[in-house]
């Protein structure tokens, strides 16, 4: 099974700024990679290769910070734990 991604409102909201000619291409990319686990890159123009590889950083970035954040919340809320015993 392939691990969880996030999608935040800044992917959303970049997603949206684009162009109607864009926005479909990278949608459909992000489903492709994300989602079927295909090279999305043959089916981009260079320039949308460009736009696509940075939503794609915002959606590694805060995956990665999605992860990063249960896992604190998890360790904090459990009092047994301690840092040193």
């Amino acid at each position: 099974m392939r691990p969880s991604i996030i999608i935040t409102s800044r992917v959303i909201d970049t997603i949206n700024s684009l162009s109607n000619i864009d926005r479909g291409p990278i949608t459909n990319a992000l489903s492709m990679e994300f989602i079927l686990g295909q090279d999305p890159g043959p089916t981009l123009t260079p320039m949308q290769n460009v736009v696509y590889a940075i939503i794609r950083f915002y959606v590694n970035q805060d995956t990665e910070r999605g992860i990063t954040d249960r896992a604190s919340t998890a360790i904090s809320l459990d009092p047994d734990r301690r840092a040193l015993s």
